[in-house]
């Protein structure tokens, strides 16, 4: 039998769940919260933990709050950023009641369909190395992705329109390229500071490195094993290890993330996406993007 944490939480329900704080929802895409100043002590968002139906990404600025995220417990202090994926339980468990400055956004699955970026790949690096989805940022980092988060707050209140629309695709997908460019930036730093002992880890990680900059030319396992001086069987046997997923399977996934984008927002024809990718010829892309993803890139760009 269902529980009700069991259900998943929809953005109305979640924006009921944050009456009396500072909200702004766009239709059921997302919904934008803001903890500023003193918070109300009769006011909690404390109770059983439910599932949520979105991504959510809170942001501390200053002060702290407690939240658990599958049963799980954690402080966010002044710039932590905690990524909490589809699917999983989650509440506020006690906030600083004398200064809390606090955004939180609420994505729903929905919406992250039209934006087709794979929630994996934010979590390269806790995917590798079973960290915790609260990461410390610095300063910088903060005020960047604030400044997309604000951006979408004050899109919120605009018109729904099919241009306001795709302008939100644009800014969360922006929010999440943000990520996995600081998430690459923190790899590329952490495999210089390991040793030896931990050379596994470093393949991997400096895998995830030439696919991120080479994806759009090379395509093949035997490419990157090369770059490594590794055998292809043995960069596969690592990679599975640490990711759950292939080497294959990641390229694949960088080649088709970009390829829906290009699809969809660059305004190029197919032809042009597929050279753009370095396929030798539309047929050969439209093969491997069908095989893929079950659509063909015309049903694609035409949804």
């Amino acid at each position: 039998m269902n529980t009700e944490s069991d259900k998943p939480m929809q953005l109305s329900e979640i924006a009921q769940a944050f009456e009396g704080i500072e909200s702004t929802s766009m239709s059921d895409f997302y919904l934008h919260v803001r903890f500023n100043g003193r918070v109300n002590e009769e006011w909690q968002y404390i109770g059983k933990p439910r599932r949520l139906n979105c991504i959510t990404f809170v942001v501390v600025r200053h002060g702290q709050l407690t939240a658990e995220v599958d049963l799980i417990s954690y402080t966010l202090r002044a710039n932590t950023l905690l990524i909490i994926n589809p699917g999983s339980l989650f509440r506020i468990s006690s906030v600083d009641p004398e200064r809390l400055d606090t955004t939180l956004l609420f994505v729903s699955t929905k919406f992250l369909l039209d934006i087709n970026i794979d929630l994996n790949a934010l979590n390269i690096r806790s995917l590798i190395e079973k960290r915790s989805p609260a990461v410390r940022l610095t300063s910088g980092e903060i005020q960047k992705l604030l400044r997309y988060f604000d951006m979408m707050e004050l899109h919120a209140h605009e018109e729904i329109t099919i241009f306001s629309i795709n302008v939100a695709r644009s800014l969360c997908a922006a929010i999440f390229y943000e990520l996995l460019q600081i998430n690459y930036m923190r790899i590329n730093r952490h495999a210089d500071e390991i040793g030896s002992t931990r050379r596994r880890t470093t393949y991997v990680h400096d895998f995830m490195r030439l696919v991120h900059f080479n994806y759009m030319n090379h395509r093949t396992l035997a490419f990157y094993a090369e770059k490594l001086f590794i055998s292809p069987k043995y960069l596969t046997v690592l990679v599975k290890e640490a990711t759950g997923r292939s080497a294959t399977e990641w390229i694949d996934e960088f080649v088709i993330i970009e390829a829906k984008n290009l699809l969809r927002f660059s305004g190029k024809n197919i032809q042009q996406v597929a050279y753009a990718l370095n396929f030798p010829n539309q047929s050969s892309f439209g093969k491997y993007f069908k095989r893929l993803t079950g659509i063909s890139p015309m049903a694609y760009q035409k949804s």
